[in-house]
């Protein structure tokens, strides 16, 4: 049978874990690599755009991110373009989406 305190201390793991995992763009230091980077730009276009997380080309060289692919609509090319730019480590958005037509 399971005491509390052998409960306890696997919740308290779990929580440290989630804490740290939550938000690579919170945790990671500034000197990130272009795969870390890319990984948290497809996680912030996720969130603006759900649809479009996995539809889009992200590349990133130095920093410099270039977006390709289709967008619904003006405001899906302009959020997926503001969500990259947001991420720490990102110095520019080259945004080549086009719109579907």
């Amino acid at each position: 049978m399971l005491t509390k305190r052998t409960l306890v201390i696997p919740v308290l793991f779990l929580l440290v874990l989630g804490a740290a995992c939550g938000s690579t763009n919170r945790m990671t230091p500034s000197g990130m690599d272009d795969k870390a980077i890319e990984a948290d730009v497809r996680s912030k276009i996720g969130q603006a755009v759900p649809n479009k997380m996995f539809a889009l080309q992200v590349d990133v060289h130095s920093g410099v991110v270039t977006l390709s692919g289709h967008a619904k609509n003006e405001d899906d090319r302009r959020a997926i373009g503001e969500a990259a730019n947001s991420v720490k480590g990102v110095t520019s958005v080259i945004n080549n989406i086009t719109i579907e037509p």
